[in-house]
């Protein structure tokens, strides 16, 4: 990726949070011994700091001090990194990061506690910190839960959320890309506004920025494994809820699918995929639009026009170009 502004910012602002998580992490968990502190260090190892760099930059647009961003950046990145041990976990992904998972290097009783302790320690040291950034961390990690409860993984699940209940499934996709994935970065970014020292105006002006941000970073994500399936294998209680809410209803239902199946007819994703995927595009950019116009309305300043370009490049950083 070209260095732009942007990239340069979350290049310098990572390496900074790798350091400093070195120094925040015995006093995040003071009672861990060795080896288990070093537990807490694999899970938070090669991530991209994507939600503790925006946390800082939305910090920085509202004049805030680093010192007091980077406590705040390390509760955002355990209660992310703990998902992800949970979600290995539940979805038997034996590696992450091309590395082993926690659940099959620790077992899975031991990885569930460690994501535990993970969340509760974030929540514990955050209260510690003040009112407002104990409660938006309760708040987030209480969504993250109900959007994994909420998410059919199955067939089965998605026969009783969608075609049993079908106003219901119409709604089900923004609900589950705001629980899994705009929620934590909503938080991430009023947390920032909280450590600048902000109003509450800003803090909620923060948080709908970095919701509309990580709804469209997930939107992203199920474009990038649209896009990547090969479509006689595809799974349709993976695609369900974003061709009923993007498609409709009616398009599920001509699939004719058998009860319980897992595949869906070749001729019928030929033809609903690439409908899907356009109307996935849009309303990726429509989101990334949103989270755009929330950051004109920060002070004017170099970071605050930083925030303002970085949607796009948050999502781009990650997935990669999106035609």
């Amino acid at each position: 990726m070209r260095e732009t502004p942007f990239v340069r910012y979350w290049r310098t602002t990572r390496a900074e949070l790798d350091t400093a998580f070195l120094h925040w992490i015995p006093r995040f968990f003071p009672s861990l011994c060795e080896t288990q502190a070093a537990a807490v260090h694999d899970a938070l190892a090669d991530g991209k700091r994507l939600r503790g760099c925006l946390l800082c930059l939305v910090s920085d647009a509202l004049g805030g001090r680093r010192e007091a961003a980077l406590p705040r950046a390390l509760a955002v990145e355990c209660i992310q990194a703990a998902s992800l041990i949970h979600d290995d976990f539940v979805d038997c992904d034996t590696e992450r990061r091309e590395r082993p998972a926690a659940w099959t290097k620790y077992g899975p009783r031991k990885a569930v506690l460690l994501g535990d302790l993970m969340f509760a320690t974030a929540l514990q040291r955050m209260t510690e910190n003040g009112r407002a950034g104990g409660l938006a961390v309760a708040e987030v990690i209480a969504t993250m839960a109900n959007g994994a409860w909420q998410e059919p993984l199955e067939p089965a699940d998605v026969e009783r959320a969608l075609l049993a209940e079908p106003e219901r499934g119409q709604g089900l996709y923004p609900r589950i890309i705001h629980l899994k994935t705009g929620a934590l970065f909503g938080t991430a970014a009023r947390l920032g506004a909280i450590s600048a020292g902000g109003s509450q105006r800003m803090a909620d002006l923060a948080h709908e920025f970095g919701v509309h941000l990580g709804e469209a970073y997930q939107i992203a994500d199920d474009l990038a494994d649209v896009d990547g399936r090969e479509s006689s294998a595809t799974e349709w209680a993976v695609l369900a809820p974003a061709i009923v809410h993007f498609c409709g209803e009616s398009e599920l239902a001509r699939a004719n699918l058998p009860k319980g199946s897992t595949a869906a007819p070749e001729s019928f994703l030929s033809e609903t995929l690439p409908v899907l995927r356009s109307r996935m595009r849009k309303a990726m950019h429509a989101r990334l639009g949103l989270a755009s116009e929330r950051a004109r309305q920060f002070p004017d300043s170099p970071f605050g026009r930083l925030l303002e370009t970085a949607p796009p490049e948050i999502v781009h950083l990650s997935l990669g170009e999106l035609p």
